[in-house]
């Protein structure tokens, strides 16, 4: 809050015990950093999105899982009557087990771990972005509070510098032009307020639906305390590391590997093992069944091409790897150059006392009531940009630690 606004003087007629209730608000919101972790969970925990993305990890990975056993055992059996009836009946059973290359097996055990992995980086990016915008809707809500505080007090002074302009228009001692400003005044603040409270029971109503309908009630009036930002290239690789996009491109191109090892196991002979029984004219015969499959154009071209994707995999990892270094300095230097406007315009403002000088100046008559409001509405103004850098700098700090959350 300026220090021109209640350390140094309070408007004409504006009651001391508001000054009191809303210093009780800020005070009792110094916990915010706790609070919005706290929201932060609840949504993690009922958001609706979430949980069908816990069951389709599941079921996936109950998919990943089938295919990668042994094939079903088969049996045939075959009677073939002969003729002549002299010639007698022949009875053929066959027991087998069909198999891959034995490496097959390990191959797909490793290709469904592998996609199970990417399944869990994709929930976590899911899981992101889905609380960063549950954090930004939070930040903008406490900008809101912030500002209905400030509202709030703007419109009881303009209640009661009306109400005594009133008196004095009465007395004769103003002008309809001056009443006619106060009550412009009065009007264009309460429908300020009215619309920043119909912006914030629509943010309410987004937070709830994040929350999987259950009500959330955001009265913070402090944003989030932030310890210092590391230098760029510390916190570049520590965001680089927390990357669920990247590890997920990283599992991409090691399930691009496994299936080129899949791929060659694949193209190895296939085989099959079993009992055979035959039974003909009387006569029993019994003995092991063998088969083996020649390896000529099923997988044609299959090792070749999973070679190239792979090559395509290692590629997106690259471009990916770019782009990403210069999303987060973007961001690194937007909260830098926010951060140093914040307090460049926080201590000119600190350094200010216009208030007070027009409080004086209206009193003592040296400015007219027209003069007053000009004035005053540059001094409201350069506070509500100082609300509006606060917010900026909050979501910019919001968006670049999105990998924390």
């Amino acid at each position: 809050m300026l220090k021109s606004y209640f350390s140094k003087g309070v408007p004409p007629g504006f009651p001391l015990a508001s000054v009191v209730v809303l210093l009780l608000c800020f005070a009792g919101n110094l916990t915010g950093q706790s609070t919005l972790d706290s929201l932060l969970a609840q949504i993690e925990r009922n958001n609706q999105t979430l949980r069908a993305e816990g069951q389709r990890v599941d079921a996936s990975a109950k998919e990943f899982q089938t295919g990668i056993w042994l094939s079903d055992p088969q049996l045939s059996y075959d009677f073939l009557k002969g003729f002549p009836s002299s010639a007698g009946n022949q009875n053929d059973l066959i027991v087998m087990q069909p198999f891959d290359y034995p490496t097959a097996y390990k191959r797909r055990r490793e290709l469904a771990n592998l996609k199970t992995g990417q399944l869990t980086v994709e929930s976590k990016s899911l899981r992101q972005e889905i609380l960063l915008e549950a954090k930004l809707n939070s930040l903008q809500l406490i900008f809101l509070n912030k500002r209905r505080a400030e509202l709030n007090r703007r419109l009881a002074a303009a209640q009661e510098f009306l109400t005594n302009y009133q008196k004095k228009f009465d007395a004769r001692d103003a002008t309809a032009l001056d009443l006619n400003k106060a009550r412009h005044q009065l009007l264009n603040l309460q429908t300020e307020l009215n619309l920043l409270n119909a912006e914030t029971g629509a943010l309410q109503v987004h937070l709830t639906e994040l929350n999987g309908g259950v009500p959330i009630l955001i009265t913070d009036t402090l944003y989030p305390a932030l310890a210092g930002i590391p230098v760029f290239e510390t916190l570049e690789q520590t965001i680089e590391s927390n990357d669920p996009t990247l590890q997920f491109l990283q599992l991409q191109k090691q399930v691009g590997e496994a299936q080129v090892s899949l791929a060659k196991a694949l193209a190895l002979p296939k085989m099959e093992l079993g009992y055979h029984y035959q039974g003909i004219l009387g006569q029993q015969f019994h003995g092991f069944h063998l088969g083996l499959s020649i390896p000529l154009w099923e997988h044609k071209n299959r090792v070749a091409q999973q070679q190239l994707q792979t090559v395509y995999y290692a590629g997106q990892i690259a471009a990916h790897r770019t782009e990403h270094f210069f999303t987060i300095k973007r961001l690194y230097e937007k909260y830098q150059t926010l951060n140093a406007s914040l307090e460049a315009y926080r201590e000119n403002l600190r350094s200010l006392n216009n208030m007070e000088l027009l409080n004086k100046a209206l009193q003592a008559g040296q400015i007219t009531a027209l003069e007053y409001f000009v004035e005053q509405s540059l001094l409201y103004e350069s506070y509500d940009r100082l609300l509006e850098l606060e917010r900026e700098v909050a979501k910019a700090a919001a968006e670049l630690y999105k990998f924390a959350l």
